[in-house]
């Protein structure tokens, strides 16, 4: 993808703009794991695909919408690129282990 600016165009790799938004996806502490991330890009439009294993308990929806957003905004502010969507899929819950407790 490309993306003109006043003095040039700045071309960004499908698969350099997909490992940002792993990068991004994986930056809560909540996400337990690497993400796999697919992204497609047209024009300077792209959709996000995100399939994230959480740790658990949290609140799930509430996450999600914030991963959601962070990743939206920031891959804006990184390359230029209006995301018009970023689906997050839960695929797995992590249980968090706590200090002293073992999990049976």
């Amino acid at each position: 993808m490309s993306v003109p600016t006043e003095h040039g165009t700045t071309t960004i790799s499908d698969r350099a703009f997909t490992r940002i938004a792993e990068k991004l996806a994986s930056e809560d502490e909540h996400v337990a794991g690497p993400p796999h991330v697919t992204a497609s890009v047209c024009g300077a439009v792209a959709a996000v695909h995100c399939d994230l294993a959480l740790r658990y308990p949290a609140p799930v929806p509430r996450l999600a919408t914030k991963i959601r957003e962070h990743v939206r905004r920031r891959l804006r502010e990184l390359t230029g690129v209006a995301v018009e969507n970023v689906d997050i899929e839960v695929v797995e819950l992590v249980p968090e282990q706590r200090r002293g407790h073992r999990l049976a």
